[in-house]
């Protein structure tokens, strides 16, 4: 027979709900926990409930956040800390043809710590704009990080649902707009390829680039 434990203690389940944990899901762990002592001597069945009950407050209490977790952004380096940014073969070569300076490029990337950081980023007034305009950003950056100058069309849904500039519905459609699809060597897909800009995205980028800038 299992021993009346009497009901549980209010101040334990408030404890399990520190941990964001609903009723029905408590009530049920609670009821296995009493079907498990069940299945043990009588002997053992008040200390066996004990030390599950504990671990069962403990487990759904919310762990103390470290100053950074997953789930913030890590924090902009600030202009001190700054290294030069690099220009690899492809992005001086897009440089050169675009007359885009190292000080344009200065005004709106931060290099630091390995990784290029935006400090100027577009305002668009549409989402279509803000989506291009990250593109061609993104096309960029991985041109300065590995020397490719290509855009993921995974890496532009990410930023634009982060940024506000995200349209499930026509994320493709945006993409295959003749205005737009000329910017690129190929479509953007979901989940497509990668791909280079052609020279009118190149241009576009040069133009995006200068008005962050302020030039």
């Amino acid at each position: 027979m299992v021993p009346d434990f009497g009901p549980v203690p209010d101040h334990m389940l408030d404890a399990a709900e520190e941990g964001a944990m609903e009723y029905e899901e408590l009530k049920a762990e609670l009821q296995a926990i009493v079907a498990l002592c069940e299945s043990i001597p009588e002997l053992y069945r008040i200390r066996c409930f004990e030390v599950l009950l504990t671990s069962l407050i403990d487990r759904r209490k919310p762990a103390a956040r470290a100053p950074f977790d997953a789930g913030d952004k890590a924090p902009v380096p600030t202009p001190e800390q700054a290294d030069k940014i690099p220009t690899p073969a492809q992005v001086r070569v897009f440089m050169q043809r675009n007359a885009v300076t190292e000080q344009v490029l200065s005004a709106v990337f931060l290099f630091a710590g390995g990784d290029l950081h935006f400090i100027k980023e577009p305002s668009p007034t549409t989402v279509a704009e803000g989506q291009i305009q990250w593109a061609l950003l993104l096309a960029l950056k991985a041109g300065i990080l590995n020397n490719t100058i290509i855009v993921d069309p995974e890496d532009v849904r990410s930023i634009c649902q982060e940024k506000g500039f995200y349209d499930g519905p026509n994320f493709a459609a945006i993409f295959k707009r003749p205005s737009n699809a000329k910017l690129f060597k190929g479509l953007l897909e979901p989940q497509g390829e990668a791909r280079s800009l052609t020279t009118e995205g190149e241009a576009e980028l040069a133009k995006l680039l200068r008005s962050l800038a302020g030039a």
